[in-house]
């Protein structure tokens, strides 16, 4: 930006950004919109698509209306100074372009070190915007946390040399044999402009990239410390919901939020307003947590041991089995 936007965000307290990192497929849509319904929490989303396939694209927000015409992220932009972004198309693609250039993964490891004394050009565009709207979410939605369930590495190594924000990590990890055959199911999503059902993966490539986010989670993990991060296998939270939220609750300082489930695991979504994610973040009403485990029955024997191989070193770490049994 040539020029900083006036905005109404200046002089307000840090506010606390819970980063969910990993590989997708692993479960963030529904962390993310459980968290959202604790009280003083703000779920956005995967907020690193706004600018895109949000603005861009008209990709909707959870609410079911284009991000655009979402009242609640056009007051987040108006408080941000960023309203422009509705209405200048070419605004919107310089935030592209330099989330693009700012935040590759080839930059994850100079980000985590630090940028505060490099913040020139794209980062330092980027950064401002990033700003800005982190902090015109806490005033946007009166709450306290705002969670971001965007998971890229390179994003979340920026997250830490953001100003007004207080930063804090959650790791969460998918069997990698599960998600691998995730990435094979066809899946439509509504909302996504030319594209109504998303993409896939191959085996290969999921394995590839499970492996690159979760040792870059890794190195999250070493760079701020056990007081910011948590590590939270999607196999616990559906065995028990309510304590992997109270963890994350607790990471944050919010020990005695009231806690969205019930008896028998179910969570209340009463809907929000996603930028961008999974399709399932449309949901609401009672939704029950269970495991999605088909993938022990309907994956092919080649793929699995060829996962297992390759994951090996990974496995035990986060305490995956090597031979799995078939559901019932």
């Amino acid at each position: 930006m040539s020029e900083s936007p006036e905005n109404e965000v200046g002089g307000m307290s840090p506010v606390k950004v819970v980063y969910i990192i990993g590989w997708k497929r692993s479960g963030s849509t529904i962390v993310g919109n459980a968290l959202g319904e604790v009280e003083g929490f703000f779920h956005a989303g995967e907020l690193r698509t706004l600018w895109g396939k949000g603005l861009l694209n008209g990709r909707y927000c959870g609410c079911g209306r284009p991000v655009g015409e979402c009242v609640v992220w056009s007051d987040v932009l108006r408080r941000a100074g960023l309203q422009n972004l509705v209405t200048d198309r070419s605004f919107a693609e310089s935030v592209v372009r330099w989330q693009f250039e700012a935040v590759r993964m080839r930059r994850f490891r100079q980000l985590l070190r630090g940028v505060e004394r490099e913040r020139t050009g794209s980062l330092a565009s980027y950064a401002n915007v990033m700003e800005r709207t982190y902090a015109a979410l806490a005033g946007t939605s009166g709450a306290r946390v705002i969670v971001d369930s965007s998971k890229q590495p390179a994003d979340a190594a920026l997250l830490g040399s953001l100003q007004g924000v207080d930063p804090y990590f959650v790791h969460l990890v998918r069997d990698p044999r599960a998600v691998a055959f995730s990435w094979q199911r066809k899946k439509s999503s509504p909302g996504e402009g030319r594209r109504e059902e998303m993409m896939r993966f191959s085996p290969a490539t999921s394995t590839r990239n499970w492996m690159i986010v979760n040792l870059a989670a890794e190195s999250i993990r070493r760079r701020y410390g056990a007081p910011r991060f948590l590590r939270v296998r999607y196999e616990d939270f559906v065995a028990d919901p309510r304590g992997a939220l109270a963890s994350v609750c607790d990471l944050v300082g919010e020990a005695n939020a009231a806690l969205p489930i019930d008896a028998d695991g179910s969570v209340h979504l009463a809907g929000g307003h996603t930028a961008g994610g999974n399709p399932d973040r449309f949901k609401t009403g009672k939704v029950q947590v269970r495991l999605d485990d088909e993938w022990t029955r309907a994956q092919q024997a080649p793929d699995r041991i060829a996962a297992t191989l390759i994951y090996l070193p990974l496995l035990a770490r986060y305490r995956y089995p090597i031979q799995v049994r078939a559901s019932q």
